[in-house]
This record gives C-alpha cells, sequence and structure tokens, in this order.
C-alpha cells in the first residue's frame, strides 16, 4: 500500500522511485510498471533542399514541423515502444533569391527496441531494435514551365537505436538522450527524367517504384534532447533534430538535409 500511496501522491516522486528502482528494473509488485512519455513537439530551423526533377539548382530556407512523439517503457521487460509523426515545411529560394520552392512532407514511425541497462554507469541505458517508417510529400516550384511538382513516398524498414542518461536536477527528473533512425531497406516512388506526370496519367507507368537500399538511397535523423519533469508530471523538451536524405536512381539525384532546434511539451504517464 506504501508505493500506492505514494503513486498516488505525485507523478513525479514515482518517476524519481521508478529511476531510482529500479537500477535493477524491479519495483515494488502494486507500483507502476510502465511509463509513457508523450510529447507534442515544434521544431524551427535551416533546410537544403536539391531535386533534380524540379531543379538542377539548390535551394535553402526555412525549415518548420510539428511533430507528436510517444515513447513506451515497461518496467517489466526489456522491450519498449516508439510511436512518431510529424508535418514538415520548408519555405526555400535558390541562390539568387528570386524563385521560391515548397516542400511540405508528412512522416509516421513505429519503431520497438531492446534495452541494455547492464552498464558501467547504472543511470544510462542502450537501446536497439527493428523500425518501419512512411514518409511522403510534394516538393512544389512554381517557377518551372513543365515539372513544377515533385511527389515523394518512401516506405522503409531499419533500425532505431537510443542512448539515454537519467538523472536529476534541483530535485526534478531530467533524461538526456540521442536517437538515431536509420533506414536500411524500402521502396520509393521516381518517374523517369523529364517525365511529365501527365504521361503517368496517360498511362506510362513503368518503373515508378524502385526497391530502395543504401546503394540508391540514405536517409538518417539524428535528434538529441532533454526532457525535464517540471511539474507533477508535465514534461518540457529541448533538443535538436538533424535529417539527411538522399537518393539517386532514373538519372535523377535528390538531396535534403536540415537542421532544426527542438521546443515541446508533454506529460508522462503510468499505468500498472
Amino acid at each position: 500500500m506504501g508505493c500506492i500511496q505514494l503513486c498516488a501522491q505525485t507523478a513525479d516522486s514515482s518517476y524519481q522511485d521508478i529511476s531510482r528502482g529500479l537500477e535493477g528494473r524491479t519495483a515494488c509488485v502494486s507500483g507502476p510498471t510502465k511509463i509513457t512519455t508523450s510529447i507534442f513537439t515544434i521544431d524551427a530551423g535551416y533546410d537544403a533542399i536539391r531535386d533534380e526533377y524540379v531543379s538542377l539548382v539548390g535551394y535553402s530556407g526555412a525549415h518548420f514541423r510539428i511533430g507528436y512523439d510517444n515513447f513506451r517503457d515497461n518496467f517489466k521487460s526489456d522491450w519498449n515502444r516508439i510511436i512518431a509523426a510529424g508535418v514538415d515545411y520548408s519555405l526555400t529560394h535558390n541562390p539568387a533569391g528570386n524563385h521560391t520552392m515548397h516542400s511540405l512532407m508528412a512522416d509516421v514511425k513505429w519503431a520497438t527496441m531492446h534495452r541494455w541497462s547492464d552498464m558501467p554507469w547504472h543511470k544510462f541505458e542502450v537501446m536497439v531494435g527493428p523500425m518501419a517508417q512512411f514518409r511522403g510529400g510534394v516538393l512544389y516550384n512554381p517557377n518551372n514551365s513543365n515539372n513544377v511538382a515533385s511527389a515523394k513516398i518512401h516506405l522503409a524498414a531499419g533500425v532505431n537505436a537510443m542512448a539515454t542518461y537519467n538523472t536529476f536536477l534541483w530535485k526534478h527528473s531530467l533524461k538526456l538522450a540521442y536517437e538515431m533512425t536509420l533506414p536500411v531497406i524500402g521502396a520509393f516512388f521516381s518517374p523517369e527524367y523529364d517525365e511529365a506526370y501527365y504521361e503517368i496519367y496517360l498511362g506510362n507507368r513503368k518503373n515508378l517504384a524502385h526497391f530502395g537500399w543504401w546503394g540508391n538511397r540514405f536517409d538518417i535523423t539524428n535528434y538529441l534532447y532533454a526532457d525535464y519533469t517540471i511539474s507533477r508530471n508535465t514534461v518540457l523538451r529541448v533538443g535538436y533534430r538533424n535529417r539527411v536524405a538522399t537518393s539517386s536512381v532514373c538519372n535523377i539525384s535528390t538531396r535534403d538535409i536540415s537542421h532544426a532546434f527542438v521546443i515541446g511539451i508533454g506529460c508522462n504517464l503510468f499505468s500498472y
């Protein structure tokens, strides 16, 4: 009963009991066994895009993202789960500054990771596991007379990895984390060079879907952040997100590199 009363009094103290308890991943039986961190985030930063289907010149400019992350940690298992989704928008310009290109993308990711907590430093954990990801959207360049848009569709399977360090700051829990999302294989859409979408509409649909691997497509997301429990179960997140995506198929090369500052707010939810 003592553990239940403590958990009911404050979610933050529950998290402290779990974080400390659970150095050996054992807690009192009646205490919470799962913690789900649910965070809404906003990114703001810089994006550099080059897509030879719409332009042979690179574009760069402002980058924004609205995202949602859901991380569930199970203290009775060595496996946890991540669901993440978001919408990206970039407003970019050519080097001369007289042409504009818009990028609108959406993505969703599911991953499960195995935890290794038997580290020399008991507050440090490493997690690695499989992931599945969908990313799609469109590039729009109104200055082109022929190909004004480029559709993006990418399905992938790969690896998701995290390294975390849990500590306390001013008697509140603080988690420092690095997360890497690395697609390995998949499938993606790309028309032939200078092939208009009108031709596809008329029936020329050959060679549109391509098997993706590191030989023709490389995609990695690096995510560094800190989660600070500021009040009861309220969590404040600050971080940095970097994404690199390149492809080369059908005589079309693409490159998209973004850097963004991340801020978010959410909560820790406890379950038994």
